[in-house]
């Protein structure tokens, strides 16, 4: 077994003064080193504020993050020395006034390098990142897809221990993406670095990542946040469902009351016929349209279907043409009520966290 970057025990943050009651709570999680780890989930599931605790940059408020076998909130002036070894970049990263060079140069000549060591590190950097040749160009005269790529090439070249990307691809064109993934994997296999990025998309985390991580409210859950759903449940008596928005019905077995949040994995849901099939009295059938489709090296297609509710759908490649799936169609899906699993809840009356 490799040894571990970072080892999160029993971690919980919770920003200063916030009203939304959001608390980050990943479980124990372990990432090895030189491993690419992504983090898959929504907005607000607490993928940024994640990364800034692997960062260092924002300190639990109990539990124990172990980076390289040391805690760095265990000693004063550890957190300083971690922070230099567990470089962030953000999804709008900031460059400098001045040229390319000077941006990739600048970490270094804080960190007193010598002016020649300085430069060859920036131009290696930026070689790694396909930015060779730009090294006199102006930083503000950039597209979003260089730019991205120069705050890279700056973290490069600090050669940290860890490189923590916030959705590195975020905003830019499909084309330009596929080239910082590129990018990204080059990184991982010529640094070692350990590698933890954040994303929406989860086919991207499945190109790119040795493992995923799927967030949703704070919490650590089994599957793509696209079939994570929240309510509050009602029962009849023999079975419960919540509506996770008016008139869309997710039933599930037993009898279940208060507010829960639900995940259905994306293998257990079926194309069910044509749209125009009556739904009125089949629980977990869905109208909706196909709006993505995207194909892995597993070879399976992750279909996104858009209606009622948002789903994720996975079936092998040949079934696609088989069953005539395309961009834009209409279609009926449909899931068991046992395919619905309950991975947190609190009974009625009491505040949802």
């Amino acid at each position: 077994m490799r040894q571990a970057a970072y080892a999160l025990d029993a971690i919980r943050f919770v920003y200063p003064d916030s009203r939304s009651g959001f608390a980050l709570e990943p479980g124990a999680l372990r990432v090895g080193a030189g491993e690419v780890l992504a983090l898959v989930g929504p907005n607000g599931a607490g993928k940024t504020t994640l990364l800034m605790l692997l960062a260092f940059l924002l300190r639990p408020a109990r539990g124990r993050i172990e980076f390289y076998g040391e805690d760095p909130w265990a000693g004063e002036g550890r957190a300083l020395a971690a922070r230099r070894e567990a470089v962030l970049v953000t999804h709008h990263p900031y460059l400098f006034k001045g040229t390319v060079l000077d941006n990739v140069d600048f970490g270094l000549k804080v960190r007193g390098l010598p002016e020649s060591e300085r430069r060859n590190r920036a131009r290696e950097a930026l070689a790694l990142v396909e930015m060779a040749g730009y090294e006199s160009k102006p930083a503000a005269g950039l597209s979003a897809g260089q730019a991205q790529r120069v705050a890279l090439a700056r973290a490069v070249a600090l050669r940290p221990k860890a490189l923590l990307l916030d959705e590195p691809t975020a905003n830019i064109e499909p084309g330009l993406a596929l080239r910082i993934e590129a990018v990204v994997r080059e990184i991982s296999r010529k640094t070692g670095a350990t590698v933890v990025f954040s994303s929406h998309n989860f086919s991207q985390a499945s190109r790119l990542g040795d493992g995923i991580i799927h967030l949703s409210e704070g919490r650590q859950v089994r599957f793509s946040h696209e079939n994570c759903f929240s309510g509050t449940a009602s029962s009849d008596g023999l079975r419960s469902w919540i509506e996770p928005r008016p008139g869309a019905r997710i039933s599930f077995p037993g009898v279940v009351r208060g507010h829960i949040t639900c995940v259905i994995d994306p293998s257990a849901i079926e194309f069910s016929g044509p749209p125009d099939a009556a739904v009125a009295d089949a629980p977990n059938t869905f109208r909706g349209r196909v709006t993505r489709l995207e194909t892995t090296e597993a070879d399976l297609a992750l279909v996104r279907v858009g209606g009622e509710l948002t789903f994720r759908v996975t079936l092998p490649l040949r079934e696609v043409e088989r069953r005539g799936i395309y961009l834009s169609r209409p279609v009926l899906i449909k899931f068991e009520p046992e395919a619905v699993e309950i991975i947190s809840s609190e009974p009625s009356g009491e505040p949802h966290d």
